[in-house]
């Protein structure tokens, strides 16, 4: 065997592989290819799917797919031109046709002080997600056949109107005030939440005593909700076939007694209030409709409908966003094509004038909605209270005077279902979410802070919770129970609206034991509800009052 002594220098043929440089790497690989020598497939291969791979992956870490979701790594965000923030507006300004979503992903329901525990429950819960009303469907119509009419039809320069060419405009099998799928599923599954939040109290076999108002899609709500609620799987059911709430209180009247209809989860219970000339919510919306000019010019021109656009076309076209998204499936996909016709500055023009409507119209600035939302406070009040309703306003006495239809409290589960003006009464007549200044009506506030898609999307929950403490854990100047060695018992109220903390605008709420955890005496409680027990006057609803029938 010869052995060589040499020492290995850069010619050596072993060696060539690790010392050529780049370049001369480079032009092998060029003399390759030109001879045909190609690389493996499975290089060309990883070389194409693994950039893409990453930028995938990228993206999904970055941009949370889901319509509600949130953006993780913003600086990409902005680069898949603000999507994420977009969805965002568009939940924000749907009003009340949004679709639920928790305004506090907190475990709330579980965040009591020590030695707390929730002893009763009331939960008023809006219907879920539905297809338009009658009118509002017309409106919807009559802006798609002037759509349907137009001289461009798929306009240059604009590509967010391009779907328009194949869009239904004809809104065919939507159900006109029925519920969606989607909103039959989300019944479902809120009763399922609902159940699961409230398990240790609901394991004491407390009673569970459901009202709903009498209208079908909120009835078909109460339905669904009861079908979670007691861990049935869910599926679509005729309306015969699902359970029945422990009391219906009708929409309409019962024969000629003008009094049937008083009822605290009735809309039509104040008779001056249905038969206004004029909506002072309408009138709100209507000083802000100059502010959406530029928006109707941009249709008109791009689309050139017959005959032209008006600002009630643009603000039924501004519906079909939350609408449309809704209306297919059991399960939330994605936003609609129709949420793209409007500009984020336009979309807070329309989103802000739903907010002054229903303000104006049932809210804090209308002088009928806290006097119709009186009732049902008084309501609450007797519940926590375990006492019979005092009250001369919208409660429906024959009802309330019955143990059997209005149970006198205790440690029960109370549901009752009903619409979002019954909801934003309610909060106007408690002074929940009371703002410091009435809402501009001629334009947007740089800071909005009464947003109706976060107070009554569809499916909005808000909850009274009863709180039983034992005093013995925290009374001042006294670390152990009290004499006899029984703690002494302390009720509060807890208020939640879609599972976030809400407090009471009042000094006896603000000084209440427990206000840091949001909580109030049920003593401060009825308290600061001087409004609904003593100032509210059902006079401006008949022209008389109620002790005079």
């Amino acid at each position: 065997m010869i052995v060589s002594n040499d020492t290995p220098t850069p010619s050596t043929p072993l060696l060539l592989h690790v010392m050529q440089s780049p370049s001369h790497r480079s032009k092998v690989y060029i003399q390759q290819y030109r001879s045909g020598k190609r690389r493996h497939p499975l290089f060309l291969f990883l070389l194409v799917i693994t950039p893409i791979t990453l930028i995938t992956l990228v993206t999904l870490l970055a941009w949370d797919t889901s319509p509600l979701g949130h953006c993780y790594i913003k600086p990409i965000c902005r680069a898949l031109k603000d999507g994420n923030e977009m969805e965002e507006i568009w939940w924000r300004n749907q009003g009340p046709y949004a679709p639920y979503k928790e305004l506090d992903h907190s475990k709330n329901l579980e965040s009591l002080p020590r030695g707390c525990e929730v002893d009763q429950v009331t939960l008023l819960h809006r219907h879920t997600s539905r297809y338009p009303t009658a009118n509002a469907g017309r409106c919807m119509l009559g802006a798609l056949s002037k759509i349907r009419r137009r001289e461009i039809g798929v306009p240059r320069h604009h590509p967010e109107l391009s779907f328009i060419d194949k869009a239904d405009l004809e809104l065919k099998d939507w159900h006109f005030d029925g519920l969606t799928n989607q909103g039959r599923k989300a019944a479902w599954r809120s009763g399922v939440h609902i159940a699961i939040a409230y398990k240790s109290l609901l394991d004491k076999t407390v009673d569970v005593f459901t009202r709903s108002s009498g209208g079908e899609r909120v009835l078909e709500t109460s339905g669904y909700w009861l079908e979670g609620f007691r861990k049935h799987r869910f599926a679509i059911k005729r309306k015969s076939d699902l359970p029945k709430v422990d009391v219906i209180i009708p929409e309409e009247p019962v024969g000629d007694n003008r009094f049937s209809l008083e009822s605290t989860l009735s809309v039509h219970s104040c008779p001056a209030f249905e038969t206004l000339d004029h909506s002072p919510g309408s009138t709100a919306q209507s000083d802000l409709s100059p502010l959406l000019s530029p928006a109707i010019d941009r249709l008109n021109t791009a689309l050139r409908p017959k005959p032209k656009l008006d600002a009630d076309d643009v603000a039924c076209l501004a519906d079909m966003c939350g609408y449309d998204s809704q209306s297919r499936g059991t399960e939330w996909k994605r936003w609609s094509k129709w949420c793209g016709l409007f500009t984020k500055d336009e979309w807070e023009v329309l989103g802000h004038g739903k907010d002054l409507k229903r303000y104006y119209e049932v809210g804090q600035g209308s002088d009928y909605g806290p006097t119709m939302g009186a009732g049902y406070i008084n309501e609450i009040i007797a519940r926590l209270t375990d006492s019979a309703p005092q009250d001369n306003t919208s409660t429906n006495r024959t009802l309330d005077a019955d143990e059997h239809t209005f149970p006198r409290g205790g440690e029960r589960f109370f549901v009752d279902f009903g619409h979002d003006n019954e909801m934003l009464e309610v909060l106007a007549a408690a002074g929940v979410l009371k703002q410091p200044r009435p809402l501009a009506t001629t334009e947007v506030p740089a800071r909005r802070t009464f947003i109706l898609s976060r107070i009554v999307p569809f499916g909005a929950r808000l909850i009274f919770e009863r709180i039983s403490c034992g005093t013995g854990y925290w009374e001042p100047g006294s670390g152990t129970a009290p004499e006899g060695g029984e703690e002494n018992i302390k009720k509060y109220v807890r208020i939640l609206l879609n599972d976030k903390i809400q407090t009471v605008a009042h000094i006896a709420c603000e000084q209440s034991a427990f206000a840091e955890h949001g909580l109030c005496e049920v003593d401060a409680f009825v308290e600061s509800q001087q409004f609904a027990t003593t100032n509210a006057s059902w006079d401006i609803c008949y022209n008389f009052s109620r002790e005079e029938e």
